[in-house]
């Protein structure tokens, strides 16, 4: 129910009570008004018809004068003798008289009786009419010892019932003119109270631009003023909040890392467009349960003992599926909230992936340096100890085992630069020199330096580029590439081989070729051909002096560069070497 209609059912019902109050006092004291003025009357009439019946009626025709009397007042008047008959009544003929009923036990006679006044209301035995009767003792000689006028009760009704209607038609009038008033004030009071709840509502579905109109310095004018501000203050905190809500949206997107946000119910409320990735969800997991988004076991262990501890659960505990990549999990339990109910749980993955595979690399690789330097080392100082205890005085075994020691020597010089040189390359410290390179011309000066180095492996060098062949290159480092590639080529070749050197133009890109005819690489060593100290022949890339490091900065040079470095090859049919470097 509407406000105004609630004011104005309560001020109807107090006018309606308050109406009918006064009606029916009014109607009471009408009652007792007109009962009291015709009573009034009746006695003074009495007493004045009695003072005249002392004098003025004959004993010979006292019905005359009750006809008379009774005729000049509209009443009824009954001349009563002594001994209780009646000698004249103006309702009656003088035939009838005798007829009458000795009236001498009426009450208003016995009243009159004794006190010279008596009053009775009754239905009359002759008339069958109620009557307000009223009789005064006759004080004198006369044929009537008694004066009654009887007032028949209808016409005191009758009057009484003019004045009630009159008394009706009064208050019905002023409960209409109070409705009507009511109907004003309430509209008055209630039309701001209304403007009010509509722009509530307005605010409510969207519209945060309206305000509570309002005029004049009262109460309700106070009221919107300060609901206005209200709204404005909350419409600035709003906006605030969704700032900040667009602002968190934007970082848990951006995120990297696996974001789930787990209800009470353990039912998933929020989760980020990378877990989505990670887990390969087809689906908005908000609202599922976390089993039914992730089917690993050691989450919900996680969840259930996070929640149950109350404290953070860190555990590396999976691998995406068919991604290979593995995670670290934080479960973190939420405060409770303030319904009283559990706050749920954090949940974050880290992709920790690449921190394994460094570990592992790093493991890897100091194992390999461990592997590749123990062996020198080894021998170096066998052959120390040798000399030491005695070797040194047989001259042509001292100077063949030094030479050995010099050889290992010079090898873990090798390494070492090698290794220098790869950190060096792999952490970004060196600063390529670009300029333009014509590569046709660096390529035979590298053939030209590296032949005379392996003059004695029967090896046939060639170079093959179309004139001019130019890449935007840092000299000194493609140097270098080419020199391992050619140097490998010579290393692994069979007698009688050969090394060639081509360069070309394909698909817009400067590419250099550097292909042998040596025994060729299986082709699951393909792409580790590239990882550090990786060997196909093991024994035969060390008897041939190789760190095993060699390819290894030739992948991370041509990353500097932006080029790529791939190996082709079939196995007893030799080996390519495929260089491409940017468009020019």
């Amino acid at each position: 129910m509407r406000i105004r209609h609630k004011l104005l059912a309560a001020l109807l019902a107090t006018a309606v009570v308050t109406s009918a109050a006064v009606g029916i006092g009014s109607v009471r004291i009408l009652h007792s008004a007109v009962g009291g003025r015709f009573a009034e009357r009746i006695r003074s009439e009495t007493a004045l018809l009695a003072a005249s019946a002392a004098v003025r009626v004959p004993p010979e025709d006292p019905e005359t004068f009750a006809r008379d009397a009774g005729r000049l007042l509209g009443v009824r008047v009954t001349l009563i003798g002594a001994g209780g008959g009646v000698v004249g009544d103006s309702a009656e003929s003088e035939a009838d008289l005798p007829a009458m009923e000795n009236h001498l036990s009426r009450p208003e006679i016995v009243a009159a009786g004794r006190g010279g006044l008596g009053e009775a209301t009754r239905v009359s035995r002759s008339t069958g009419i109620e009557y307000f009767y009223a009789a005064r003792r006759v004080e004198g000689k006369g044929p009537a010892a008694f004066v009654r006028i009887a007032l028949p009760t209808a016409r005191v009704h009758e009057v009484e019932s003019h004045y009630f209607w009159l008394v009706g038609a009064v208050t019905l009038g002023a409960l209409l003119a109070l409705t009507a008033i009511a109907y004003a004030v309430v509209r008055r009071l209630s039309g701001p109270i209304e403007r009010m709840s509509r722009a509530a509502d307005r605010t409510a579905s969207g519209d945060l631009s309206s305000e509570v109109p309002y005029d004049g310095a009262d109460e309700l004018a106070h009221l919107a003023a300060s609901i206005n501000r209200m709204k404005r203050a909350l419409v600035d905190k709003i906006a605030e909040l969704d700032s900040e809500r667009a602002v968190l949206r934007s970082v848990i997107a951006g995120m990297k890392e696996g974001l789930l946000l787990i209800g009470p119910d353990r039912r998933i409320e929020l989760a980020n467009d990378a877990f989505r990735q990670i887990f390969a969800v087809p689906f908005d997991p908000s609202g599922h349960l976390l089993a039914e988004a992730i089917r690993n076991p050691a989450v919900i262990r996680d969840l259930d003992r996070a929640l149950g501890e109350g404290s953070e659960v860190i555990d590396l505990v999976l691998k995406a599926a068919d991604s290979g990549r593995s995670f670290e999990v934080h479960v973190t339990p939420l405060p409770a909230r303030p319904s009283g109910l559990p706050g749920g749980a954090l949940v974050l993955f880290f992709d920790v992936t690449r921190l394994l595979a460094l570990e592992s690399v790093r493991r890897d690789f100091v194992a390999d340096v461990s592997h590749e330097l123990r062996t020198p080392l080894t021998s170096i100082r066998a052959f120390v100890e040798t000399l030491l205890d005695g070797g040194i005085e047989d001259r042509e075994n001292a100077a063949r085992f030094l030479e050995i020691a010099r050889r290992h020597t010079v090898r873990m010089e090798a390494l070492i630069d090698d290794l220098t040189d790869l950190s060096l390359i792999e952490t970004g410290s060196i600063e390529l020199v670009r300029e333009e390179v014509e590569a046709g011309e660096l390529a035979r000066e590298v053939v030209a330096e590296v032949s005379h180095r392996h003059a004695s492996a029967g090896v046939t060098l060639e170079v093959d580029f179309p004139s001019p062949l130019r890449i935007e290159a840092d000299r000194r480092r493609l140097t270098q590439i080419l020199v391992n590639l050619v140097d490998n080529g010579i290393k692994f070749n069979r007698p009688g081989g050969s090394v060639r050197v081509r360069g070309r133009i394909e698909n817009g890109r400067p590419t250099i070729v550097v292909e042998d005819t040596g025994t060729g690489i299986p082709s699951e060593s393909l792409e580790k051909i590239f990882y550090r100290f990786y060997r196909v022949d093991k024994a035969r890339s060390r008897d041939l002096g190789g760190t095993g490091l060699g390819l290894a900065i030739v992948k991370h040079l041509m990353r500097l560069h932006g080029g790529t470095v791939r190996a082709e090859s079939e196995l007893g049919h030799g080996s390519s070497f495929v260089l491409e470097f940017p468009p020019a």
